[in-house]
């Protein structure tokens, strides 16, 4: 019998993954949730409602609404009403942010390298698994 349930263990991961990717963030002064929030935005094609971006990060509205205050604060993302329906907003990387993970994204790559080391068809497979679990639990009851 293994040492912990499914949940656990993925929590566990969740958690260790985190903090050993901090230092990576550190001095740009961003957390490693931070950075998904970025990446996500940096690879849309144009300006995401705080909905859709909720969606995409597996998030409530509420959180996701959280987040993106605290990287306008950092001057990281930028918010705008939505012309097309002004209950909602349109959140877009600045200028600052595009930056911050271009200059970013070849540290965060090296240290995945590192942590993957020879084994990217586990990785690989594990990442077609973690993909699966989450598509099952995207399933309404």
């Amino acid at each position: 019998m293994p040492d912990r349930d499914l949940v656990s263990g993925v929590v566990q991961l969740a958690n260790l993954l985190t903090r050993r990717l901090a230092p990576v963030f550190e001095r740009a002064k961003i957390t490693p949730q931070q950075w998904s929030v970025l990446t996500v935005l940096g690879d849309s094609d144009g300006p995401m409602t705080l909905a859709g971006l909720a969606r995409k990060m597996l998030v409530s509205k509420q959180n996701m609404t959280g987040m993106i205050a605290r990287l306008e604060q950092l001057a990281l993302a930028e918010r705008s009403d939505d012309p097309n329906d002004l209950r909602s907003s349109r959140v877009v990387l600045t200028r600052r942010g595009r930056t911050l993970v271009e200059k970013l994204r070849p540290a965060y790559e090296e240290w995945l390298a590192g942590v993957t080391g020879e084994s990217e068809r586990e990785i690989a497979t594990l990442t077609r698994s973690i993909d699966r679990l989450i598509g099952r639990l995207e399933q309404p009851d």
